[in-house]
């Protein structure tokens, strides 16, 4: 940091100074050709110094609409060269600090003061263009240093934004002349070890996944040789089998949806149709009811196969919930599409909200046990959500239950 604060701040003073000199130079030569109005008040100031003396002073002042005032030379400073110009009967110009011009010369000994002399006014645009230019000149300098800093934020931008939403961390291409090439070799570091512990978990989930399958095989073969007679907790047993086998299964899947991010198969999918095929399929033969708002001919640019696994687990969690209603609502706006399924419940505290999108995480009170689930079901739906570049989250329903909503870009970036 104290290299790009140095190296801007250095930037800044060296250009200032450059561009100001050169600016007053090219002011000076351009100023260097005199006037019309210029040549034509030498012109005039010459002449009176040829001409002039103490008969016709009162007389050509008049004439001349020209202030012209004896001084005494002692009281005067000046150089050498106007000296020696006064002497030859030449005028010497002059400019005071209101840039009014001034002629001293020199008739028969007698020093006098011509002036100040009229001057049109002009709309000399060449000074505010010369600024004009200045000032550009610098903004170009300042966006040429910039630019190259702003090339690397961006691709640091990019890659943060695409490994947080789960895809492979990519190693950005540093140049050791960026002024942030600490930042993006830290960055490089960083999200290699994220992701290589990140596959270390994955492959000791489906290791373990794979390994329990093994051992639970057994087991229910040992069950069905054992005569229920004799062990009466043999369907407890039995049961819990069950519960082994598909935790292991939705760990598997879970693991199999943690890698897909860079495998969506986008395309144009008819939600409207996708959802009322998928309402039915679950509550076919449920006893709860089920009331549908759906919007027709919802279009949108998605993965399908997981928007309904999505929308699915919505579904399943409220139906497991409900009391004897669920809501499901599905509408869009002109950039995004909304589902929205409630169910009257018990609903969920607003203090664990943001817990159960997290994978395993599983509520005390109504959302217990004996209800079934491991947690996993609204954890899919939050990695569903952000490859889609989308946002879910869970409310109050007007059912007194729990409200979950899902939104989606209809056509993501």
């Amino acid at each position: 940091m104290l290299r790009l604060f140095v190296s801007l701040y250095l930037l800044l003073i060296i250009s200032i100074s450059a561009i100001n000199g050169l600016s007053e130079k090219l002011w000076q030569s351009l100023n260097m050709a005199p006037s019309s109005q210029i040549i034509a008040i030498e012109q005039v100031a010459n002449s009176l110094a040829l001409t002039l003396n103490s008969q016709n002073v009162e007389r050509l002042s008049k004439r001349l609409e020209l202030t012209i005032s004896p001084q005494n030379s002692n009281d005067i400073a000046l150089l050498d060269w106007q000296e020696q110009a006064l002497a030859r009967q030449e005028a010497v110009m002059t400019v005071d600090e209101h840039d009014e011009i001034y002629a001293y010369v020199q008739p028969q000994s007698q020093l006098y003061l011509v002036g100040p002399f009229y001057q049109e006014s002009q709309n000399n645009i060449i000074k505010p263009l010369i600024f004009l230019v200045s000032y550009l000149c610098l903004a170009g300098i300042i966006a040429l240093w910039i630019w190259p800093l702003w090339r690397d934020l961006k691709s640091l931008q990019l890659a943060s934004d695409h490994f947080s939403q789960g895809g492979q961390a990519a190693p950005i291409p540093v140049n050791k002349r960026s002024t942030i090439a600490p930042v993006l070799t830290t960055f490089n570091a960083m999200t290699a070890q994220i992701s290589r512990h990140i596959d270390e978990q994955r492959q000791l989930t489906n290791a373990v996944s794979h390994e329990i399958r093994t051992p639970l095989s057994r087991l229910k073969f040992t069950f069905a040789m054992l005569d229920k007679e004799h062990v009466p907790q043999l369907p407890c047993m039995r049961q819990d089998v069950v519960e082994l086998e598909r935790l292991v299964d939705e760990m598997l899947n879970y693991g199999r949806l943690e890698s897909q991010n860079d495998n969506l198969h986008m395309e144009d999918v008819n939600i409207s149709e996708l959802a009322t095929h998928l309402v039915d399929k679950l509550t076919r033969h449920h006893q709860v009811n089920v009331t549908r708002n759906i919007t027709e001919n919802i279009i949108c640019r998605c993965d399908g196969h997981l928007i309904e696994r999505a929308l699915q687990n919505y579904i399943t969690n409220a139906l497991r919930y409900a009391q004897s209603q669920v809501t499901v609502t599905i509408t869009q706006t002109n950039n995004q599409v909304i589902f929205y399924v409630e169910d009257d419940g018990h609903g969920i505290d607003e203090s664990q909200r943001e817990l159960v999108f997290q994978a395993f995480t599983r509520l005390d009170k109504s959302r217990n046990k004996d209800n079934g689930g491991f947690g996993l079901g609204l954890a899919i739906v939050k990695r569903i959500a952000q490859w889609h570049q989308g946002e879910c989250s869970v409310d109050s329903s007007a059912l007194n239950g729990a409200k979950f909503s899902l939104s989606i870009p209809k056509s993501p970036q």
